[in-house]
């Protein structure tokens, strides 16, 4: 059975990577899908990626304070839940409380990092393989036997970040945060392309809102804090994309009519311009 890990920034990273090799320990008929490739970049959307978790049953998001509002989490979020039954989405919190959560991740039954809890969602995973999943009690010796490891090597991971004083990322510029709302736009217009091709995934429309919202914000900061033209007009031109996979993929949204408003508000604030 296959468990599909997601991820997004270094500490994430390595978090999912340690997951990625504790979880089959416990339970050698579990295959994680992982990959090491950078979320950041979209390399990660591919066509045989969108395969993996149309296979997957179980889907973990590796949350730390870092990433709780990057916009390809959200992504992966909401392909994740539209793929998977919700309560097969499992958020596990790193360093962070259930109050931490915002946005579309609030639907989600999420796992604080405890061993109590992490037992739970490995219980989770075993019940999935019917018939051949291990006996409760052979899971537990197991699972007891395992989880020294994997606390220690968890523990090790979240102190060198804190330790380096990067448990939290450096603030990015406006030009890379940019670039990784465009990356997300085209992947989504992608995706929807793909629709053809039967390997289409729906996304959360609450993920459209969240996107639309950022976007909003980030207008409105550069002519707040006057960037230079080129770069306004630059940010400018994705939002004719957000709009269009917004008409396609959002109609459903509890927030639909805000993002249009939001959007119209944008496109008159040009035209003055």
């Amino acid at each position: 059975m296959k468990v599909f890990i997601s991820w997004s920034g270094e500490m994430s990273r390595e978090l999912g990577e340690a997951l990625r090799t504790w979880i089959p320990g416990v339970i050698q008929q579990v295959k994680p899908y992982f990959t090491p490739n950078d979320i950041e970049k979209g390399t990660r959307w591919s066509t045989d990626i969108a395969s993996e978790l149309e296979e997957s049953k179980v889907g973990i998001i590796c949350l730390t304070k870092d990433n709780l509002e990057k916009p390809w989490v959200m992504f992966e979020a909401g392909a994740l839940s539209k793929q998977l039954d919700s309560s097969h989405v499992c958020p596990i919190l790193f360093d962070l409380d259930n109050s931490d959560l915002k946005g579309p991740l609030v639907q989600f039954q999420s796992t604080p990092f405890t061993k109590g809890e992490i037992k739970k969602l490995v219980s989770t995973i075993n019940k999935l393989l019917g018939e051949s999943r291990l006996d409760d009690s052979v899971l537990t010796a197991v699972f007891d036997m395992w989880w020294p490891k994997l606390e220690e090597q968890i523990k090790g991971i979240i102190e060198k970040y804190k330790n380096n004083g990067d448990s939290i990322e450096p603030s990015r510029d406006q030009r890379e945060i940019l670039e990784e709302i465009l990356a997300l736009t085209r992947m989504s217009a992608k995706r929807t392309n793909l629709k053809t091709k039967k390997v289409h995934m729906n996304i959360d429309p609450e993920a459209y809102a969240f996107l639309v919202k950022k976007y909003y914000d980030l207008i409105q900061q550069a002519h707040e804090i006057e960037l230079e033209s080129e770069f306004i007009e630059e940010l400018d031109g994705i939002r004719g994309v957000i709009r269009y996979i917004v008409d396609l993929g959002a109609k459903d949204a509890d927030e639909y009519d805000e993002m249009t408003l939001l959007l119209d508000e944008l496109d008159e604030g040009y035209e003055k311009d």
